[in-house]
Parts: structure tokens; sequence; C-alpha cells
């Protein structure tokens, strides 16, 4: 990984061309990207047919092309799901911890019915053929959506938008086979009963096949009911093993050629500070990021000798907009831009289509109920949001917080300072300027570094402007007196300011210098529902929710131990076939994918 680093730290001297990207000068740089890993994405998806309501849950394995193991390389994923014409229904960014990430998708009421792609990637396999791309079969089914134009045919839905039965057209072109179960795998799957009645209690036991070797690995596991409607086959691990493992084959290059960096040590954040006078200087600007929010994020680095900045963020960050700014007394003569990640070209992808005819008519509806009455018990089964966000300043003790509403109320922010927050002040520099500043903890120390100004998380620079800020609207003001630093900049504590709002700092935000743009937040990390009826009465009011799951067990990050390992989960009400799907990756580095049926009567 240290060689990875030096071969990578060559590129990032590299002037960037667009975002992550960087072009070859030399046969240094050349020999370096030759040396870098490759990598290859598989994804386990727990269905390939869905109707709205429903959730499309997946798991994304990033591998290592040549030794198979899971990448260290890349800590960012994007998940795809692509329609006809190339339309993208979302992207997801998933935070890659030791190779591996998850996400989820509700299939909403507005989308058409058809066939789409579920695509998945990293920013280093751009530089590979978009073939080698995980790309998975998805057909979805709308029953409240009238005459939908699937896949460029018309077809009728089975239901109006009140659910209301309607006369169903023979449709488009049909869908691949059904999967068949695959059981090849250093492990065995048991179940001591296939059939099981309503709310029973199902015990999976797992077994390594040679005792010699491990069962410990990095698994996901979905178990759900069957498809009866046609289905795309979905590939499994051992699949992808066969199509991928054995091929590490190097990306051509030569020099002049574009490449895509690897986000090796986050989610990367990169741009460009113009110049909007000739005399202007952009090398070694100060350039601030913030991404405003309850969990906000705050950063500052350096520009290149061409205005060139970038910037990683390793870790979860819940905000879906990003400030950026030059620090800088007469801002107002640059300009700041953020590269955008180019877009794929999904114009040679082959969608699969769906064939809807009246004999599906009694299944689909029987499926839809199942999924509204699921739906409207929801709130009492949750998934817990495991992700920490990044927080910044929350641990640190040396801290003065003020909640203004338990103070007498002062208009602006000017008279809150001089009546209740104490060691800080404000004071003239000019003519036509004042400044915010804040005492450190050594009062004989003479210094005049200005404080950071936070203002809901965002980067406040106009001193001027915030002291006459209307103060009624701020729930609270929080002192730091210690000096902090960030990339090059140091500053002598910190104002920290929650408006009641949430936005205060939209205000703020009216100069060429500084930038805001909606962004891509990350997957956070969940812990999915996972029904218990152990120790509940039948007479509890718990017990008689109704319990129409067809997902019974959906668990991203499932780890077995050494010898033995039982997983207990519970059926609901729905009866029928339900299928067991495991797939993953042993500790050696050996593929899993075990499939098995189970029956609720």
């Amino acid at each position: 990984m240290k060689r990875l680093l030096c071969i990578l730290l060559i590129w990032f001297t590299t002037p960037a061309i667009g975002l992550g990207q960087v072009a070859l000068k030399t046969n240094d740089q050349i020999n370096g990207f030759k040396t870098v890993p490759q990598e290859g994405i598989f994804v386990h998806v727990n269905s390939s047919l869905f109707l709205t309501g429903e959730y499309l849950y997946y798991k994304v394995y990033c591998l290592e092309r040549g030794s198979g193991g899971l990448s260290k390389l890349s800590k960012i994923a994007y998940v795809e799901l692509i329609g006809t014409g190339g339309k993208v229904v979302f992207k997801h960014k998933i935070l890659l911890e030791n190779g591996v990430g998850h996400g989820d998708f509700f299939v909403p009421t507005d989308i058409v019915s058809g066939g789409y792609t579920l695509v998945a990637y990293t920013s280093w396999m751009r530089n590979q053929d978009q073939a080698d791309f995980f790309q998975g079969n998805v057909a979805i089914i709308n029953p409240y959506m009238a005459n939908q134009d699937v896949q460029g045919k018309l077809v009728s839905s089975e239901f109006n938008s009140q659910g209301k039965p309607l006369q169903l057209n023979n449709g488009a072109v049909s869908l691949a086979n059904k999967a068949t179960p695959t059981n090849i795998s250093p492990l065995s799957l048991m179940i001591p009963d296939k059939r099981f009645k309503k709310r029973e209690k199902v015990s999976l036991l797992f077994h390594n096949k040679d005792q010699s070797e491990t069962l410990e690995g990095n698994y996901s596991i979905s178990v759900r009911k069957k498809d009866s409607l046609p289905a795309s086959a979905q590939s499994g691990m051992l699949d992808f093993f066969e199509k991928n493992h054995a091929s590490n084959v190097k990306p051509l290059a030569a020099i002049g050629d574009t490449i895509y960096l690897p986000e090796l040590r986050g989610e990367l954040f990169s741009g460009k500070v113009i110049a909007l006078q000739e005399n202007r200087s952009i090398q070694n600007l100060k350039v601030a990021l913030c991404i405003p929010g309850e969990d906000y994020f705050f950063e500052v680095v350096e520009t290149d000798e061409l205005g060139n900045f970038h910037l990683n963020i390793d870790g979860y960050h819940s905000g879906e907009k990003a400030v950026v700014q030059v620090l800088a007394v007469n801002s107002e003569g640059y300009e700041v831009r953020l590269r955008e990640q180019k877009p794929l070209d999904h114009s040679k992808l082959v969608f699969a289509g769906i064939r809807i005819d009246s004999s599906m008519r009694e299944k689909i509806l029987q499926r839809s109920i199942h999924n509204q009455i699921e739906n409207s018990y929801f709130q009492f089964r949750p998934d817990s949001i495991l992700s920490n966000p990044l927080r910044q300043f929350s641990d640190n003790k040396e801290k003065e917080v003020y909640l203004l509403d338990d103070y007498v109320r002062f208009k602006t922010v000017r008279e809150t300072i001089v009546e209740i927050i104490k060691d800080v002040s404000h004071k003239r520099v000019d003519r036509d300027n004042e400044a915010i500043r804040i005492k450190g903890f050594d009062y004989t120390q003479v210094a005049d570094l200005p404080p950071l100004i936070l203002m809901d998380g965002c980067l406040i620079q106009d001193n001027n402007a915030l002291l006459e800020f209307d103060a009624r609207t701020i729930e609270a003001m929080t002192v730091l007196r210690h000096r902090l630093v960030f990339g090059p900049e140091v500053f002598q504590g910190a104002l920290i300011i929650r408006t009641k709002a949430g936005d205060g700092y939209e205000q703020f935000q009216k100069n060429s210098a500084i930038l805001m743009e909606e962004i891509m937040k990350p997957q956070p990390n969940k812990k999915y529902f996972v029904q218990q009826y152990d120790g509940i009465n039948p007479a509890d009011s718990k017990y008689r929710l109704p319990d129409d799951r067809l997902q019974l067990l959906w668990i991203p990050k499932f780890n077995l131990r050494d010898g033995q390992t039982q997983l207990d989960f519970f059926t609901s009400d729905v009866t029928g076939e339900f299928e067991i799907h495991l797939e993953g990756l042993t500790y050696d580095n050996r593929p899993v994918s075990i499939r098995k049926s189970m029956y609720v009567d």
C-alpha cells in the first residue's frame, strides 16, 4: 500500500483535467498506472423483479482482479439503475469499508414498467471498458400506472391508481428463464425442516465442507418469496469469479492519455479557482469546503499554480449541499468552480424486456396487496441507521454553549455578543469594516488571528453582515477558545452558530467567490429490521399487527464463525415458496453462492 501511495502521489501532483482525472505525461506515470491492481465489482441483489412499493436491496463487493480478494484501493463505489434511453433512475454513492458496502432503493409509484439495468463501478474502474462493470437485469412492474410505454411498446397495466382491475393487453418481449439454484460452495447450508407454518422460527445451520478450512468471511444473505412471475436469472459470486478472477489485463496507456484516479482516501472533491482580474494570482489560495447541516463537515485546502484544488472526505456525511469559498480579504475578485464527474455512456446497454399478460393478473394483484399492507405498518418495523457522521467539534470539552432562549433576547448578533457571550468581542479594523475576535486561554498573548465562524456548518467571512444578523432566529451559539488548524489555515478559536431553521448561512452566499451546489451524499450504513416473535404473547398488540413480509430477511453484513453457525428468523403470514440466497467470499478468497428453497404453509 505504501508503494501505491507513492505512485498516486505522483499523479496528484499532475494538473487535473476533470473530477479525479489526470493526464499521463511521463513513462514513470505510465508504469505506475500499470502497477496498480485493477478492480472488479459483484453486486448481490435481493431479486431481479420488483413491483412498485418494494425495496431493492443490494450489497457491493469490490474485488481485486487477479487475486480475487476484496480490494483495499477504492473507498467509494457507484451504483446506478438505468432505463431505456440511458435515463438514470437513481445513482448511489457507496462508502466501501474493506471492499464492501451496501444500499437500498424504494421503487416509487411514478416509475414505468419495463426492463432496467443495474450498473456498479468505481472511479478506478472507469479506466477499463464499461463492459467490465457489473451489469445486472432488473425488471419493474408498476400496477398503478395505465398505458405504459414498456421498452417502446404500449402495454396496459393490470390496475389503475385506485387499485381497480383494468383490461390487460399482451405485452412486449419476455424475460430470461428463472435462475436455477446454485450450491457449489465451500460452505453447506442445512435447514432441519423445509416446511414451516406462519410466524414460525426458521433456523439455518451453516457448516464448512472441509473441517480443516475456515467458515469466516464476508457474506450477505436474503430470504425472499420466490417470484412466481417470470424473472431474469441472477448471476452469483461463483459466476463472477469464473468470468473475472483469472483476468487482470492492464488497460493500455500512452503519454497524453487521461486516466481516472482511484478514490483511495474517501470521497473526492476537486475544483478550480479563476481570477476575474488579470493581475490576481490563483496560486496558494486557501479554499474552504463546507457541507452544512446538523452533522456538518469543514476543511481548508490550498490551490496549486493553476488554481486547482483537491479534497477528500474519509467518512459519512449527511449533507446534500456543498459550499466552497476562497479565504481572502477581497474574495470577490475570484470565481470558484467544482468539477463534476463525467457521466457514463449507457448507449451500448442491452435491456431485457418484460411480458405482462392476463395470466399474471391474480399474482400481481396479490403481491401488490401484500406490499400495500406491509408499507402501511412500516413504522412498526423500522431499519436502524448505523453510520457515524463526521462530528468535528462534538467531543471538544473546552467549549461554552449558549442556548439563547435561556437569556434575554437581543435583536442582533452584535448586541448578543456584548450582553451574553463571554470571551467574544468585535472591533473596528478600518473605516468600513469590523472584525469578531475570540480570546485565547493565555490572556497575555497578543494575537490577531481571525476565529473560525460557522453558521449551520458553513463558514461565514462577512463579519459586518454577521454582526447585524437577526439573533432572534438563532437557537444556540458555541464558543471554543483554543487554536484550530485546518489544512494550511490557523484560527484563534471558533464561534459556532446554530439557527432555528438550519439554513441561516444562505443569506451570506452572495459573491462569485462563494459557490453553493447540490451534491450526492453517500448511502448510510443500515441495520435492517429482523422480525422477532420469541417471547411475544399472541394477545399482545405487536403480535396482532399484520405481517405481509415478502422479504423475510436481508442482512448485508453476515459473518460466520469457525465450525458451525446458526441464523434464526421468522416467517410471515405469506405462504408459498421462499428462496434463501447467500453470496460472499471467505477470508481466504473462495467465492460462495448458495440458493435453497423453503416453504410456508
